[in-house]
């Protein structure tokens, strides 16, 4: 089984493809058909959680939205993953709040990276979605 992190965004993050960018990306336009974004940018993400907030909050403008979602592929490229809306993950970086279906919680302001990077921001089973309004 191997597991493909991707994000989908609006814009595309082609200046973050530079040296001293800890983040790697890789086009995810193969897996594009497989996917349930709605945004026209695929990438393929690495890296930890830490990192990769770190990234989405300096990429992120005022407005953006980005979509994120753990790609399972079993044997014969057969998909594992699921996607069942309801249990889709919001994370606001302006307002530093996390909800999912049990309910909306607010982030430490001082410390809220290390308190989002703790919680589950990726699934195989929804959607997450980053938005910074």
């Amino acid at each position: 089984m191997t597991s493909h992190y991707f994000i989908a965004t609006m814009r595309p993050i082609s200046e973050f493809h530079e040296k001293e960018n800890n983040a790697p990306f890789i086009s995810g336009e193969a897996y594009k058909e497989e996917l349930p974004f709605t945004m026209p940018y695929v990438y393929e993400v690495g890296g930890d959680n830490i990192e990769f907030i770190s990234f989405l909050d300096d990429f992120m403008q005022l407005g953006d939205v980005v979509e994120q979602y753990i790609y399972e592929e079993g044997r014969n490229g057969i998909a594992l993953s699921e996607n069942f809306p309801e249990e889709a993950i919001t994370i606001n970086l302006l307002n530093k709040t996390y909800k999912d279906q049990f309910g909306e919680y607010q982030l430490d302001s001082k410390k809220w990276k290390e308190d989002l990077s703790r919680r589950t921001i990726a699934s195989k089973r929804s959607v997450t979605t980053f938005m910074k309004s």
